[in-house]
């Protein structure tokens, strides 16, 4: 099931000698640090909450087939 992909933020802290990039999306927070390593942060919360919607919304869709097919 494809879905719409949700727009990330992206912020750039440039307030030291080096520079550190952070991208913020709707479960997970990536920041790159000018040494090239990266850290990600998983917002689990958000992350179960997205699913079960789209089991839900899935389950829900079956349930409307499975009515109309049987007479």
């Amino acid at each position: 099931m494809a879905t719409r992909k949700k727009k990330s933020e992206v912020t750039i802290d440039a307030s030291g000698p080096d520079v550190v990039q952070i991208v913020k999306g709707t479960h997970l927070t990536v920041t790159t640090f000018p040494n090239g390593k990266t850290k990600l942060v998983w917002d689990w919360d958000a992350l179960l909450q997205e699913v079960k919607e789209a089991i839900a919304s899935v389950e829900e869709k079956s349930a409307k087939k499975s009515k109309s097919t049987v007479k």
